[in-house]
């Protein structure tokens, strides 16, 4: 349906689109020229579809944009708590922390010299780094995650006005194809 002149005929570049490639919506300034020879209905449907890929794109982009925003404080904690590890470690102070054995179950521990942490890297993998390897790796995701916030909100605003601009498109085109059935039935009549 493309050959139909839909706006599924060209794609965003992954900079527009905040790194997607998607189809862009474009705005139709004359619609009786864009319908010229062609199907109401079909560029209707087709117009539909993107409008529906749009807005599937948007939920799981909000989906990310959820999960993301729970690991970023999980990073921030980690990041802390590898820097207070590592004062303690300088100044040679012993640290003393509760830890969680289980819901509810915590045990006093005291760690007189710290040099290396296990982080959890996901899919059950848990791998052991020293403190400045470990306070590098967690800053590096920190970054890597706010950076992933920032590229989902463009993402985000960028595809909301796809829809805004595929909305308005419908309504024309729908719009205009009842006007002119409306004056075909009007002259068809008057003969």
């Amino acid at each position: 349906m493309a050959s139909e002149g839909a706006s599924s005929s060209s794609v965003a570049s992954p900079s527009e689109s905040g790194g997607m490639s998607v189809p862009k919506a474009e705005f139709i300034d004359d619609v009786a020229a864009f319908l010229e020879g062609k199907d109401a209905d079909r560029i209707l449907a087709q117009l539909q579809e993107n409008l529906r890929t749009y807005r599937m794109i948007v939920e799981d982009l909000v989906q990310k944009r959820v999960r993301t925003l729970q690991k970023l404080p999980e990073l921030q904690r980690a990041v802390e708590i590898v820097k207070h590890l590592i004062e303690k470690q300088e100044s040679g102070e012993a640290t003393v922390t509760d830890f969680q054995l289980a819901d509810g179950v915590y045990a006093k521990a005291k760690i007189a010299s710290a040099k290396t942490v296990n982080l959890w890297l996901g899919a059950g993998v848990m791998l052991e780094y020293g403190l400045e390897e470990a306070l590098t790796l967690l800053q590096e995701n920190e970054a890597n995650c706010r950076a992933n916030l920032k590229t989902n909100e463009e993402s985000t605003a960028y595809i909301k006005d796809s829809i805004t601009t595929t909305e308005v498109s419908i309504s024309r085109i729908y719009n205009h194809d009842l006007e002119r059935r409306r004056k075909a039935k009007e002259s068809g009549g008057n003969s």
